[in-house]
């Protein structure tokens, strides 16, 4: 059998009931698996790392953020998988026995959608974060997230969406993991962990800006957010906590002040940290170190996460946790799920959240968190086009 095309492995994705995709920024990278070898449940990063050890190529998945339960969900509480077939896009490689061969695809069209439903009282749940901030000093910084729920006439196209993403953030990374009627989708800018024989790579990425209308106020926006103190303090935190939790595990390498990240709607202040892992440390073990970070928590952590469960109206489940793929030798590359939606039936779930400081503008993040959701709901109205 000849190696299949992208676009029959994005029909094949549609028509299965079991798949997962998962692309690196570079796209250097890229699997499509299908089937169901082996699967894990809500399974902690020691479980999984031994769990993964014993197969003979890739595992993929995620873990939840928190210990919050999302209800009527398999997914979004934890979930591995090994594939029953998995192709490498790059090496050309197709691991497990293909028994079920490519056929042609069933035209599918796209769903429309019916409503949306956000949540208008953000803001003011967000201002009791910023009042604590301004009254105790040792509260540093929380994120906070939002969730919408569209309603769709149908199941969206994955084939469809696998193509726009392709198309519409060619520089985010790519996770789409399906099981039964679910799917979770992220077009995530954020590495968590990346391992490679004893090397490792993460990144700060806090600090948010959108993006200029032209070249010249695109650049001007850039500068700005530079020099903005909100956004230095915010992703000082975030940089500062990475390498405090990583100085002992491996040598660093980082640059003096932060870069900045285009992507299609906004950019982002963003530092790479680099290094050699000291020992045995594998990827899942980096992620363990690094999550939840300031980026994706706060500062401090304990007192973030209490304000993420009492803030937040639901759940984060995959939602900003650790997502990614792991390979029998501890190497692999963990992302942020963000960026991000949870599809079930004919409703998708959209996640975005804003890192809050004392002196934040609650209505501004508030409009922040909408321009993150855009990715994801590009790719809903294509779907009716």
């Amino acid at each position: 059998m000849s190696f299949p095309t992208e676009k029959q492995l994005r029909d094949r994705f549609d028509r299965s009931e079991h798949a997962v995709y998962f692309a690196t920024a570079d796209k250097r990278t890229r699997y499509y698996g299908f089937g169901v070898r082996e699967e894990k449940f809500g399974a902690d990063f020691q479980d999984v790392a031994a769990w993964a050890r014993e197969q003979r190529y890739p595992v993929f998945g995620g873990f939840s953020f928190d210990e919050q339960s999302v209800t009527d969900s398999a997914l979004m509480n934890g979930y591995f998988v090994l594939p029953e077939v998995l192709y490498d896009i790059t090496d050309q490689h197709l691991w497990g026995r293909e028994t079920d061969p490519f056929g042609a695809p069933t035209p599918i069209a796209g769903p429309a959608i019916i409503s949306q439903t956000d949540e208008r009282d953000w803001p003011d749940r967000v201002q009791t974060a910023v009042d604590d901030m301004q009254q105790n000093p040792n509260h540093q910084k929380v994120v906070l997230g939002r969730q919408r729920q569209v309603r769709l006439t149908g199941e969206l196209n994955l084939a469809t969406l696998l193509a726009d993403l392709a198309t519409q953030q060619p520089n985010s990374y790519h996770f789409v993991l399906k099981r039964g009627d679910e799917v979770f989708v992220s077009a995530t800018p954020e590495r968590l962990a990346k391992v490679n024989r004893g090397q490792f790579e993460t990144a700060g990425v806090a600090g948010t800006i959108r993006r200029g209308a032209d070249e010249a106020e695109d650049a001007r926006l850039a500068t700005e957010l530079l020099q903005d103190p909100k956004n230095l303090q915010e992703h000082a935190y975030v940089v500062e906590t990475i390498v405090s939790r990583l100085q002992d595990v491996a040598t660093l390498t980082l640059p003096d002040g932060p870069q900045i990240m285009k992507n299609p709607q906004v950019q982002h202040l963003y530092t790479p940290i680099a290094g050699q892992l000291n020992g045995d440390n594998t990827v899942l073990s980096l992620a363990e170190r690094l999550h939840p970070t300031p980026a994706l928590g706060g500062k401090p952590v304990d007192w973030a996460m209490a304000t993420i469960r009492t803030i937040e109206q639901h759940p984060r489940g995959l939602f900003a946790g650790p997502i990614g793929v792991v390979k029998p030798d501890g190497d692999g590359e963990m992302i942020v799920g963000i960026r991000s939606m949870w599809l079930k039936q004919q409703t998708a779930t959209l996640f975005a959240g804003a890192g809050i400081l004392a002196d934040s503008d609650v209505q501004a993040e508030f409009e922040e968190t909408g321009l993150k959701m855009t990715p994801m709901m590009n790719l809903l109205k294509e779907q009716d086009k």
